[in-house]
């Protein structure tokens, strides 16, 4: 039985496909982590959670930076090209995807997830402050 040219190009390009497609399927895993020293010593993209370490400001390029503080109260800063989120200042934690970045010493965020206090937490802690 003999392999025609056209079906050696197919399995070619299948393989090549696949190879694409675990390549992207590894690299949209993200490490999560709450360490600063993690976040700046990977390689690849992560997911740094902590608290806020500053309210954050615009720096002179416009773009959104502030301190991310971790369990050990090491800071990290974080510089995002999207705008301060709407409920960033009553966070009680904080989420920055991204890559660490050498040159600014920073990690420089795609995404910022902002975890808020529940409105159902508050209307509990008011009930067990009046005592029932």
């Amino acid at each position: 039985m003999r392999i025609k040219p056209l079906h050696i190009a197919g399995l070619g390009i299948i393989l090549i496909a696949v190879v694409y497609g675990l390549l992207g399927f590894r690299d949209g895993f993200r490490s999560y982590t709450t360490s600063v020293d993690e976040a700046v010593s990977s390689s690849r993209s992560i997911q740094l959670a902590g608290f806020l370490g500053s309210t954050g400001e615009y720096d002179a390029n416009g773009r959104f930076t502030f301190m991310i503080q971790d369990e050990n109260g090491k800071l990290l800063k974080v510089i995002s090209d999207d705008p301060r989120p709407a409920n960033f200042e009553q966070a009680i934690s904080i989420v920055a995807i991204g890559r660490y970045d050498n040159a600014e010493q920073a990690l420089m965020a795609d995404d910022l997830l902002v975890k808020c206090p529940s409105k159902y937490q508050e209307q509990f802690d008011a009930q067990a402050a009046v005592g029932g």
